[in-house]
Parts: C-alpha cells; structure tokens; sequence
C-alpha cells in the first residue's frame, strides 16, 4: 500500500473514531429545575449530582417546558439524569417516559412523600440522595431469559409484553436498600393493582405487561 493509501486508510479510521466518539458522547441526557425553570442539557459524561454550575458550565442546556402529562410518552435512547427537590417536579418529568438507564437525585434534605412514578423501560436504575449513597437497581425478568438464550431474537420476542415500572418516591428518604418485585403476564392492570395510580388509562389499551414495584 502506497503512503498516499495508508494516509487516507488513516484519517478515515481517525473520522470514525471522531464520529463515535460524538455519537457517545451526545448520549448522556441530564435534566433539572433551577429557579423555577427546567433545563434540559447534552453532556458527554455524567456530572456530579446537583452541581448546577458545572452543568451548566461543561454541557450544552437550555430552558424547555415540561409537556409530559399524564398519558404522554417522552423517549430517551441513552442514560438520562433528573436532579429534582420535589416530587411534583419529578411526576412532570418522569411519568410515562420510556428509558431504559435511569438516574434520580434529589437535591435537598427536604422528606419526600410516598407517591408512585410510572416508568416505561426500565431497565437500570441509580437514585441518590443527600439522605443516602447512591443506590443502584437492575431489573431483570424470565421473558429477558428467553430471549437471551435464543441466538437471534425475534420481533415476537421483543413485542410479547411492555415493561412498566412503579417508582415509590420515598426510597429517596434512607431506606437500607433499593428492592424491586416484578410481576409477569398482567393483562389488566387495574384487576391487579387497583390502587395504583394511572392504572385505568394504562389498562385501556391491549397489551400484556410486566409489571415492576420499585421500594
């Protein structure tokens, strides 16, 4: 290969490298409430929770208005992070999104209430609080077994049931250790869990669930 060859094979190896490192480095969502405003910012690595300045100092944020009500489903692809001091706050930014990696932080020392989040796709979760360590919490469940075991997953596999997670908000106030319960198979959430909250909207469509209780 001519030296001419090797310097293009290069700086095309080196562009790659610079894309992804963009790509990876755009995948980390981090949102919070500031004097009465929510910012929401880009960051290339997670920042030490609740530190405002730096956030708004090594990412890229800006003012947005919550729009996730009751019912509305905002997606995240990668990790996303919401410091928060109240749970009203937090319902307005958590409810009904679908994200897989999760972290909460509650800044303050203010007690919280319990009141139950609604979380779609949950799969990893770190809260943290000035009350406690950060804790984390992997949920896992018997139909990620069967698809792990199969060599290529269908697209059955992965529509069989929709996860849906409850969050207690009041595992931020100390509690020893972060436990989760799961159950499979639930045609109707309401029959099941009558007394949680948004259970008669989330059972109207026709959809099995795996339902998770995060305490």
């Amino acid at each position: 290969m001519s030296f001419y060859n090797q310097h293009l094979s290069l700086l095309g190896f080196l562009g790659l490298c610079i894309i992804s490192s963009l790509v990876l480095s755009q995948n980390h969502t981090l949102i919070f409430s500031k004097d009465n405003n929510i910012r929401n910012c880009s960051c290339s690595s997670d920042i030490h929770s609740c530190d405002y300045s730096l956030a708004n100092l090594e990412c890229s944020c800006k003012t947005v208005h919550p729009k996730n009500k009751t019912g509305s489903r905002l997606s995240y692809s990668g990790n996303l992070t919401i410091w928060f001091s109240d749970t009203s706050t937090l319902g307005k930014l958590v409810n009904f999104t679908f994200v897989h990696n999760l972290k909460l932080s509650l800044c303050g020392t203010t007690a919280l209430p319990t009141e139950y989040l609604a979380i779609l796709g949950l799969r990893h979760l770190r809260v943290q609080a000035e009350a406690m360590a950060e804790q984390s919490l992997t949920i896992y469940n018997s139909s990620d077994q069967k698809v792990r075991d199969r060599p290529f997953p269908t697209f059955r596999d992965k529509q069989t049931q929709f996860h849906i997670s409850f969050l207690d908000t009041s595992v931020f106030n100390g509690l020893p250790l972060l436990k989760s319960y799961s159950v499979e198979n639930v045609s109707s959430i309401l029959e099941h869990f009558p007394n949680l909250p948004f259970s008669s909207v989330i059972s109207a469509t026709n959809k099995s669930y795996i339902v998770t209780l995060i305490y």
